[in-house]
């Protein structure tokens, strides 16, 4: 919305009010000329006001230079040649600032503040410098042979005025409300007292009360000190003096202020990653639920045809042809695979959403009931399994049961024309239990070690070996849930060995080896 211009008009005219002042205050600190002081905040507050207030605002800051420099000299021409030097010095400096950085929030990240300080601070301050000495040179109230010095001090005065008066003049007007907190607070007293003391100790030598804002403390403190000829500085000239302390701020400012735009660029990110996080949590969590809601909403319509497949080969098998009948078993299949897959689909996403609070549990008992549940699959495929000592851990039984069938049931499966040879077994690995469960059945490319975990992958036709590709992502999930890993390592004709971790729980069963 557009802003009323009374209310408009009252911004510019504290703007102007502003600049003169702090106008007023640096030109008492000129030494070498009456216009060229080595303390310049009237820069700053022409480009964070133009920041905030839009270029338009410039005629305020023409004004306020023109009184500003008349008020001093008396001098007219002059007077509107410095005048017009200042400010298009702050409008060139905002139209590079707002092309090449963020605008306004210029400050907020460490790459755009050190473009700011050389595209404002170093380039744009050459404009009002170069003018206005020229200026002076050719109204003959400054000497050709002392320009170079002029110059110097006249631009480091405003580059000044660039990098210390203007960043926290935006901050505070981009962001006027701190929202701190009382601990914030707090922490913003003590480090206004640190920056008084530190001000105190190495400039004025006695106690000086805090009448400015903090990132200007130190600089008016030390700007003081100088000027009275006390600090580290008092043995150079005064203009001198002046100019190395300039530097001296310049240089703090720029250092204090990339680094402040680092924690804030890095608390934006961590904020930002952790909106993610909770995002990705939530959309885990719904298609978890969907994807169980659909499995099982699916389960019942599938059963009820494939029961009426089978009635209908039972009961209608003799009126139909050969080609009905094939066309019968086919659509049975095709029935089973799809319930077997929800099966599967179902288990997945049970994983994240069914699982239960973990516990010590033994895990010899989990196997021994899982050869339970593939005693036929062992018994039809002639199957030895072995089973080492076996310790307790921190898991959900039942889910701990999940991993072990779907590992000793693909050592069975996945067989070669021999008898399967299954060997399951643990050992410790620091503070956690290492299982393994080995085969001596077709092995795996190790090119496919870790494809063969990621939901629907298959490696070989169902014809041959069928399934639904479901059930090494489910193991890798539950290990993950229980925060193990799996892994495989195998060679084709050679069978596979698959490990997964597990974290300690209780005492081992006797006779398990440590690692």
């Amino acid at each position: 919305m557009r802003e009323r211009s009374p209310t408009r008009l009252a911004k510019l005219g504290i703007l102007a009010a502003a600049y003169v002042a702090a106008g007023k205050l640096g030109l008492s600190m000129a030494i070498l000329h009456p216009n060229a002081s080595p303390v310049w905040p009237p820069t700053g507050i022409a480009i964070a006001s133009l920041l905030l207030l839009g270029r338009s605002a410039w005629p305020a800051i023409t004004l306020a230079a023109f009184v500003v420099n008349l008020t001093t000299t008396g001098h007219v021409a002059s007077s509107v040649g410095i005048a017009i030097g200042n400010t298009l010095e702050a409008v060139i400096a905002v139209a590079l600032v707002e092309r090449f950085t963020s605008g306004r929030r210029v400050f907020d990240r460490a790459p755009d503040f050190l473009a700011y300080t050389v595209l404002a601070g170093f380039v744009a301050t050459l404009v009002s410098a170069t003018i206005g000495v020229t200026v002076l040179c050719v109204a003959r109230e400054q000497f050709w042979i002392a320009y170079g010095s002029t110059w110097w001090t006249w631009w480091l005065g405003d580059a000044g005025g660039a990098l210390i008066v203007a960043p926290p003049l935006v901050l505070w007007g981009a962001d006027a409300a701190l929202g701190w907190s009382r601990w914030r607070a707090l922490e913003g007293f003590g480090l206004l007292l640190s920056v008084v003391a530190a001000g105190e100790l190495v400039f004025l030598g006695h106690f000086a009360p805090a009448l400015s804002v903090l990132p200007l403390i130190l600089a008016a403190m030390a700007t003081w000190a100088t000027l009275t000829g006390s600090g580290p500085y008092s043995s150079f000239s005064p203009n001198a003096a002046l100019l190395v302390l300039q530097g001296f701020m310049v240089i703090t400012m720029v250092t204090a202020m990339t680094l402040a735009a680092v924690v804030r660029e890095r608390a934006q990110a961590t904020v930002l990653l952790h909106e993610k996080a909770q995002e990705l949590s939530r959309s885990n969590t719904d298609l978890e639920q969907f994807a169980y809601s659909a499995s099982h909403d699916l389960r019942e319509p599938l059963r009820n045809l494939l029961l009426n497949l089978q009635l209908v080969e039972r009961d209608f098998s003799k009126e139909l042809g050969t080609e009905a009948q094939g066309y019968l078993r086919v659509a049975s299949n095709s029935a089973r695979r799809m319930l077997a897959l929800i099966h599967d689909l179902l288990a997945y996403a049970r994983v994240g959403t069914a699982g239960k609070r973990n516990a010590s549990v033994d895990a010899q008992e989990v196997v021994r009931g899982v050869l339970d549940d593939v005693r036929l699959a062992i018994d039809e495929s002639r199957a030895v399994v072995t089973v080492g000592p076996l310790p307790r851990v921190a898991a959900d039984p039942h889910q701990l049961g999940e991993v072990f069938q779907n590992l000793i049931s693909n050592a069975i499966k996945f067989r070669r024309d021999e008898s399967p040879r299954v060997e399951i077994g643990a050992e410790r690995s620091g503070e956690d239990w290492r299982f393994f469960v080995r085969d001596n059945g077709i092995g795996i490319d190790p090119s496919h070690s870790e494809r063969v975990f990621e939901i629907f992958q298959r490696l070989h036709g169902r014809e041959r070996y069928p399934g639904s590709g479901i059930g090494l992502a489910t193991c890798k999930r539950i290990l993950q849930r229980h925060g193990g890993r799996i892994w495989v390592e195998s060679e084709p004709a050679r069978g596979s060995s698959f490990f997964f971790t597990l974290p300690c729980a209780g005492e081992p069963a006797n006779g398990v080896p440590a690692r």
